[in-house]
C-alpha cells in the first residue's frame, strides 16, 4: 500500500510539474519553473533479421517538477512515520 502511494505521489509530481512548468512560461517572475534539462541517450536499433529491437531513454525533467518531486518524497516520508 505505501509503495503505491509513493508511485502515486511521483506521477502527480510530474504530471503537475509539467502543466506548471508550461503554464508559467509566460509570467516574468516565474519563467524559472520552466527551465528544463534532457539527458539520457538516443535510441540504438538491434537488427537480429527476425526482430529489430531498441533500446533507449530520455528524460526531460523541468525546475517545476524537480520541485514537485522533492515535495512528494517529503510527503511520503512524513505519512510513513506515522504509521
Amino acid at each position: 500500500m505505501r509503495n503505491l502511494l509513493l508511485i502515486v505521489l511521483f506521477i502527480l509530481a510530474v504530471v503537475l510539474g509539467k502543466l506548471i512548468g508550461i503554464a508559467v512560461q509566460g509570467v516574468p517572475f516565474l519563467e524559472w519553473l520552466g527551465i528544463s534539462a534532457s539527458f539520457g541517450f538516443p535510441s540504438v536499433p538491434i537488427d537480429l533479421s527476425v526482430v529489430t529491437i531498441t533500446f533507449g531513454i530520455l528524460v526531460n525533467i523541468n525546475v517545476a517538477q524537480g520541485i514537485l518531486l522533492l515535495a512528494a518524497i517529503l510527503i511520503y516520508s512524513a505519512i510513513r512515520i506515522r504509521d
